[in-house]
């Protein structure tokens, strides 16, 4: 993965102000190369080696972050920019020892005094602490001692220029200041909605676990221990074996199962279980070149079906006669089951009441993608949507 990809907001913002110093660096170059304060003009009035020194580290070092700031190219963008930030720094220092004249043209003064803003605004860019306000206030003192030794400048014009440079200073690194500390506040509030996320997402687990182990309850648990309980009812020795190998299942994790039905099969299951649960409930299965679907999402959607439709056969009256309709198609699956009964009031559902639920809304929330729903009113029967959507 590349620098540019792991990128922060501080980063981005950092990576933007480098990007605008590098405009400012040429821009800077093409207006002061000529006049009499310029460049050029003051060639002659500079050792060589201090001429050039001030061109490289005063001009082109900032102007290469036009090109190596976008690139992303985090950690060289910063040593340019403290390369900029120190370097300026002595060659204030170093202007009136590397001069070749006792003062400069009159009515001039030196060229650098014009870039101040460059390494202003890459001083408040590139570092947090409260030192980095050291850089904007020493320009007073320094513009005005430089100008006072090395022009014709007064004292009074020197030292409003000095004053005039730490204010100007001082604006741009604020500025720059606050869009860096805005990035940082952006990525803090982004790391505070992901820990939220993660916890949100523990909390959604930890629903559909319990959701799992409620069905397992409901389904096989409690569904041995009413046929046992009654005196004439059927042997219960299969059914409480299949009721025990539910229960181990509790110690297995959710989505554990990674297999994969053809959707053939998948719909022969649902059938299978249809003819099952309620043999007269009429079955309509439509495939809409559906691939191989997970076998955890086609198990879920059967024992959901299984248990709408047992809640007809046990509540909706002997009338109900109960369809299912299942859609089977390369984003997913749907079935619903629909019924003609007596219906009833969702909201006088009690929460603790794990029919509906726990078997079918709860048993699909275990699958990712899954997802459970009942719609019923009292005379107006009821339609049990069940779906699974492909990530």
């Amino acid at each position: 993965m590349t620098e540019r990809a792991e990128e922060s907001a501080a980063d981005r913002l950092q990576r933007v102000l480098y990007t605008a110093s590098g405009i400012g660096a040429v821009v800077f170059g093409a207006l002061l190369v000529t006049g009499p304060s310029g460049i050029l003009a003051q060639r002659a009035s500079l050792s060589p080696w201090f001429w050039w020194s001030t061109v490289v580290l005063g001009l082109l070092v900032p102007a290469s972050l036009l090109a190596i700031a976008p690139l992303g190219r985090a950690a060289l963008s910063r040593t340019l920019a403290r390369i900029t930030i120190v370097g300026f720094l002595g060659l204030q220092a170093l202007w009136v020892p590397a001069m070749t004249v006792t003062v400069l043209p009159p009515g001039t003064t030196p060229w650098i005094q014009g870039i101040t803003a460059l390494p202003s605004t890459l001083a408040g860019a590139t570092w947090r602490s409260r030192w980095v306000w050291v850089f904007p206030v020493a320009q007073a003192p320094i513009v005005t001692i430089v100008q006072i030794l090395s022009s014709d400048r007064s004292a009074v014009d020197a030292v409003l220029d000095g004053v005039g440079a730490m204010i100007f200073c001082s604006v741009l690194t604020g500025i720059a200041q606050a869009v860096v500390r805005a990035g940082d506040a952006q990525d803090a509030a982004a790391e505070r909605a992901r820990a939220a996320a993660m916890l949100a997402a523990a909390g959604a687990t930890h629903e559909r676990e319990r959701a799992r182990i409620n069905a397992i309850v409901h389904d096989d648990i409690m569904s041995v221990l009413l046929a046992a309980s009654r005196p004439d009812g059927p042997d219960v020795t299969a059914q409480a074996g299949r009721a025990l190998d539910a229960v181990r299942t509790i110690a297995a994790p959710v989505g554990d199962d990674s297999g994969e039905l053809p959707s053939e099969h998948a719909e022969a299951a649902l059938r299978a279980t249809i003819t099952d649960a309620a043999g007269d409930a009429v079955f309509v299965a439509e495939l809409e070149d559906a691939g191989p679907l997970p076998a955890i999402a086609v198990a879920a959607a059967s024992e959901a079906v299984a248990e709408a439709l047992t809640n007809v056969r046990r509540h909706a009256g002997p009338d109900a006669h109960p369809t299912v309709t299942a859609r089977l198609g390369h984003d997913g699956l749907e079935v619903r089951v629909t019924d003609s009964g007596t219906g009833f009031d969702p909201s006088s559902v009690r929460p603790t009441r794990l029919g509906i639920r726990a078997s079918i809304e709860g048993r699909m929330g275990t699958v990712h993608g899954g997802h459970g729903s009942v719609r019923s009113a009292p005379g107006a029967g009821t339609e049990v949507t069940i779906t699974w959507r492909r990530a």
